[in-house]
């Protein structure tokens, strides 16, 4: 929790520490002088933001303690007795490379009162592949995975993963129905990579989008002899710090440092450390002269500070290449900055754009001496990261989790189906006795519902009053009453909710995050089994016949259904076949759709002959 320091919240509460138990995994860990107690700290970060932090504490001295000094480690015994004798919260484990383990947090996934997960993180749990504990909050989750794995630490994913540089609060309270030893979980990292990935290219694309979007307003408000809006002001205000001249100057700077972090972050930061598995350098704190217990990560796509990132930062971390220069190197303003990077970049700054001026001499010397010069192992370039094969690890198939249908052989929790049919057949009644069934548990024309589930229709074409009629009469007909009902089925028309997950921009498919975070938010808070999605053309805007377009919005529903532990049904049309009787193959479109889901099925109209008989 992060607040002003003049709104401070109580410190949080705990037992009394004991010890942990005897499991396993913590027995194997006891072996490893890497131990550290910890205690709740009030932290003030340079803007006045405060939150309740947990720094680790050296067990010999009881002072601060570091995750990179070993000298601040010590035995499992020392740091319980110094937990013990200063009535502490606990302690925490130092991750190191020689240990050849990674931990993982899993943050804010868990309701501390009913130990219920958010959907995405029972998927974790479920793979029980390794020893999982919950975190001291009991908010969140720790898995403790034999091997180095690429790390990742995505916010918004909840989702970090280290290697090394990091201690571990270890609680001991062992999550029923994973194993109690450490072992290796390659299911487990690659689910939880692969949606920090997707979240990062989610925050990607939605910059992008915001840009566009503002760029467009302004040339609207140009257009028709407005002056700038309030925001646009204050972005220009904010400019104005930079730009004595050549408006483009300073996104050119920062975009080709950007896309050449070697020229010149190490001449920054010698000790910066290049990551394979991200493509981004780390600075840690210490190297800073900061106190925080998170690093500096500097990335292609972006720079953050994860020091201040989740203290309240105005910019939630965020940095340019010319703010980190103006930060730590003596650089008297912007201008002095760029001209640094300019230098270590091989650029001219007139020749991209800069219009206050020809540079002097004494600037260039100046501002490219300033620094410390990196050393000559500094100079080579890192190597690409690098595929590798992940080996097959053999579990015992009566462990593997089985596929939960949730409708007939059609509709499995945690995945997409699709519903593919002509225009003016019935599919939308089709779909809405499928949920009545759904709802009530009954199989009401020949589809067998496992269980009452509750069930979300969103229907893009019709208003709410059609819909109201539909479902209405199908309860009439199929003798339904309004309790069996009541509180398990949600409606929503297009008209009045309209759903536009992603869209296209230049060429590129841009997801609308704030969407795709609004629908998770009210699947989960709703407990939604069934999500049905009526047609899936009404909920994106990206080019029907690209086939990557169609996969990005296809997997993005999977996604969903994977988060939240839901089921997703896309209704589809089919293209014109001359009254002929359709397959899945004749789906309308791109057919990366049909291979993105794990269900497909096909209505036909009724021939004469068939219906003689």
């Amino acid at each position: 929790m992060s607040t002003t320091n003049m709104e401070r919240p109580p410190k949080p509460s705990y037992p009394p520490f004991n010890g942990l138990p005897d499991l396993p995994a913590i027995r194997e860990m006891r072996e490893r002088p890497h131990w550290l107690a910890w205690n709740y700290e009030w932290k003030v970060n340079r803007q006045g933001v405060g939150k309740w932090d947990k720094p680790p504490l050296n067990p010999h001295t009881g002072q601060h303690g570091s995750s990179t000094d070993p000298a601040t480690w010590a035995t499992y015994e020392q740091a319980v007795a110094r937990a013990k004798r200063e009535n502490l919260p606990g302690i925490g484990y130092v991750l190191t490379p020689d240990i050849e383990d990674s931990g993982i947090d899993l943050d804010k996934c868990r309701d501390p009162e009913t130990g219920k997960l958010q959907a995405w993180a029972q998927v974790a749990v479920d793979f029980a592949e390794t020893y999982t504990e919950i975190s001291p909050s009991g908010r969140g989750l720790r898995f403790f995975v034999r091997g180095l794995v690429d790390g990742r630490k995505i916010d918004a994913a909840q989702v970090e993963i280290y290697t090394e540089g990091r201690y571990l609060t270890v609680t001991g309270r062992h999550v029923p129905g994973t194993p109690t030893e450490i072992r290796e979980a390659p299911r487990l990292v690659a689910y939880l990579q692969e949606r920090a990935d997707q979240f990062r290219e989610a925050q990607r694309a939605a910059a992008e989008l915001a840009r566009e979007m503002d760029r467009k307003k302004a040339e609207k408000r140009a257009e028709a002899g407005m002056g700038p809006s309030i925001s646009e002001r204050a972005a220009a205000s904010a400019r104005a710090r930079h730009d004595t001249g050549g408006g483009d100057f300073w996104r050119t700077v920062n975009d080709r440092a950007l896309s050449n972090l070697h020229a010149w972050v190490q001449s920054m930061f010698p000790t910066a450390k290049w990551q394979s598995g991200t493509g981004a350098y780390r600075v840690k704190q210490k190297d800073l002269g900061e106190t925080y217990e998170e690093d500096l990560s500097i990335h292609p796509d972006g720079i953050k500070d994860f020091g201040v990132a989740d203290m309240g930062d105005a910019m939630d971390g965020g940095r340019s290449p010319i703010d980190i220069v103006q930060d730590y190197l003596p650089a008297r303003d912007a201008r002095e900055a760029a001209f640094w990077l300019c230098d270590r970049l091989g650029l001219r700054p007139e020749d991209i754009g800069w219009r206050g001026g020809k540079r002097e001499d004494g600037d260039h010397q100046g501002t490219a001496d300033r620094g410390p010069s990196p050393e000559p192992e500094h100079q080579a370039e890192p190597p690409p990261p690098a595929f590798q094969a992940r080996p097959f690890v053999w579990v015992d198939p009566r462990t593997l989790p089985q596929r939960e249908w949730l409708l007939g052989r059609h509709l499995i929790r945690h995945y997409t189906s699709a519903t593919i049919s002509p225009g003016g057949l019935g599919k939308s009644s089709i779909i809405i006795v499928d949920a009545l069934a759904l709802v009530t548990g009954r199989n009401l024309i020949g589809h067998q519902p496992h269980g009452r589930h509750r069930v979300m229709i969103w229907n893009g074409e019709d208003p709410i009053e059609e819909m109201q009629k539909r479902i209405l009469a199908a309860c009439l007909h199929f003798e339904i009453d309004r309790t069996e009902i009541e509180g398990r089925l949600f409606v929503n028309s297009g008209r009045d909710d309209p759903i536009t997950i992603a869209k296209m921009h230049r060429g590129d498919v841009v997801i609308a995050v704030p969407v795709v975070d609004a629908l998770k938010a009210t699947i989960l808070a709703n407990q939604i089994d069934v999500v049905f999605v009526d047609p899936f053309v009404s909920c994106h805007e990206v080019t029907e016949n690209d086939n990557n377009a169609v996969d990005r919005v296809a997997k993005l529903w999977g996604r969903l259904a994977g988060e939240t532990g839901c089921s997703v049904e896309l209704v589809h049309h089919s293209r014109k076949t001359g009254g002929a009787e359709i397959t899945i193959e004749d789906a309308r479109g791109a057919v990366a759709l049909l291979a993105a889901v794990r269900s497909a099925r096909t209505l036909n109209g009724m021939q004469k002959d068939e219906a003689e008989k």
